[in-house]
């Protein structure tokens, strides 16, 4: 089993990480664990013209998957040959 995290700040946006990679990799999902983490910053805004406190919220999705395993193609009747021995 191998794990693969997608993170960011935007719900929307991690979502669709992940909805792309599903769409082109041929991959079980097993198991998905989410984190949420809250952010603050404090510093100064120059569009106010004072000290402002910046909120965002971290988003951190990790996807627990199998890789199917490759199967060889089914031998096909109409190309054998039989020889006598």
């Amino acid at each position: 089993m191998r794990v693969k995290t997608f993170t960011g700040t935007h719900r929307e946006a991690v979502d669709k990480q992940i909805n792309d990679w599903l769409a082109q990799s041929n991959v079980i999902v097993r198991k998905t664990d989410i984190a949420l983490k809250p952010l603050r910053e404090k510093g100064w805004d120059a569009i106010a013209g004072r000290t402002a406190t910046r909120r965002a919220l971290a988003v951190a999705i990790s996807v627990w998957f199998d890789e199917p395993y490759h199967q060889s193609p089914k031998p096909n009747p109409a190309t054998w040959i039989f020889r006598p021995s």
